[in-house]
């Protein structure tokens, strides 16, 4: 069989493999004891979400691609183009990138690049691909897109991020780059100019999106929402039109005022590496070792958004400057040099008795999170706080292993 029929092949096989997997998430998502009606939207989009070709049909807008968190989704938004990011859940859409890539390397990583492989025979369905410099892994992105053979007919744009947040100097850098991002989006679509009104719509449309997004987190405190289901809601966001996943969120939490019901078990807030869809064995099983998430700093699910964004200035300046201030400001990456804010949030919520020890999980290859876990966990030590520290990938073989240590984690908890 010639290599490229042999290739054609494969990757038939591993996109009907790949649905499946994500159809197979979805019907054990419906079968728990706590699901309600109202997550059949979120769990809709990460289904169909999966094809941005169906993204930019449902909102009417072009496509961008988003490798981080880091770029302002109000500019995009502004600039009339849908934000959409990469995520990489999928244990089968592995199987395509992995042959291809570094041994040792982020899972998360090489599952978005395998995603992307599924459809690389087309060329990449986006607008523009931007890619903030947040790890090695996507500065190396031409690198590692060549190495997959993936087509890429769209421009890329990288922001350069600084990774010292205080000082002065850095954060008039990343303005600078803020300011890049901006030119570079309207030359894109063709637009002279950006006009603050315009922007500051945009602004208030994620401000009203991420109110009622803190008040799913007030639910996930009380132990309302699941950690699985608030991941389903999160994972979802980029999947639809702002404006139209707030309306169903806001259906979602008035839902849950009547029907939520809080589960018994010691509370524990959970950090390090993200976790996507379908993806969500770490969760799984975490809840079925007894253990209640009541917080987390994942950017995958509490750290969507970089919070409230403040200004007093409303031109164009005022308001750009406010949005690169949040988003590097508000970041809590562990690539960041200077990130002792990342620590002291999860320390001063123990202080009020908000929950009773950490989980900190790391994915295989992700490094920044492997490092800081050793600061960490000598910190929370410090402070009388009882630390797990859970390294896997995205197989299902250890999930035994994963919850013998949660369920010795949990009755650690529940005798101090």
């Amino acid at each position: 069989m010639p290599e490229s029929s042999r290739e054609e092949r494969q990757r038939k096989i591993t996109g009907q493999r790949f649905f499946g997997e994500i159809e197979q998430e979805a019907l054990r998502l419906k079968e728990r004891d706590d699901y309600l009606p109202e997550f059949n939207y979120f769990l809709d989009l990460l289904i169909e979400g999966q094809d941005p070709t169906i993204l930019a049909q449902r909102t009417g807008r072009p496509v961008a691609a988003l490798m981080c968190l880091q770029a302002p989704l109000e500019i995009f938004h502004a600039c009339g183009i849908q934000p959409f990011k990469i995520y990489g859940g999928s244990q089968v859409a592995t199987r395509l990138s992995s042959p291809l890539l570094p041994p040792v390397m982020c899972p998360m990583l090489r599952s978005a690049l395998g995603t992307l492989m599924l459809g690389a025979k087309e060329g990449l369905p986006f607008k523009i691909f931007v890619a903030p410099t947040t790890c090695d892994w996507v500065v190396k992105l031409d690198e590692l897109l060549s190495l997959c053979s993936i087509n890429s007919p769209c421009p890329i744009h990288r922001l350069e991020l600084p990774h010292l947040k205080d000082r002065p100097e850095s954060q008039e850098r990343w303005l600078e780059e803020i300011y890049g991002l901006t030119k570079f989006l309207l030359a894109e679509m063709g637009i002279k100019k950006l006009r603050p009104q315009d922007l500051r719509k945009s602004m208030d449309i994620y401000q009203k999106a991420w109110k009622l997004y803190s008040r799913l987190m007030d639910l996930k405190r009380e132990g309302l929402i699941s950690f699985s289901w608030f991941l389903v809601v999160a994972n979802s966001f980029f999947y639809a039109d702002v404006e139209e996943w707030t309306e169903k969120l806001k259906i979602l939490v008035a839902a849950f005022k009547t029907n939520g019901k809080a589960p018994r078990g010691p509370k524990v807030f959970v950090a390090g590496s993200p976790m996507f869809f379908p993806n969500l064995k770490m969760a799984r099983v975490i809840e079925a070792a007894g253990l209640v998430v009541v917080m987390d700093d994942l950017c995958s699910s509490e750290r969507l958004f970089p919070g409230a964004v403040f200004y007093d200035d409303y031109s164009l300046h005022g308001l750009i400057k406010a949005l690169a201030q949040r988003y590097h400001q508000g970041c809590l990456c562990p690539t960041f040099a200077d990130n002792d804010r990342r620590v002291n949030n999860i320390i001063a919520p123990a202080h009020k008795k908000l929950y009773k020890g950490v989980i900190f999980h790391v994915l295989k290859g992700c490094h920044p999170f492997d490092l800081e876990s050793l600061s960490l966990e000598a910190r929370l030590k410090d402070e009388g706080l009882k630390f797990l520290k859970l390294e896997t990938d995205y197989t299902a073989e250890d999930s035994q292993t994963l919850l013998t240590r949660l369920e010795a984690f949990r009755s650690a908890l529940t005798d101090d």
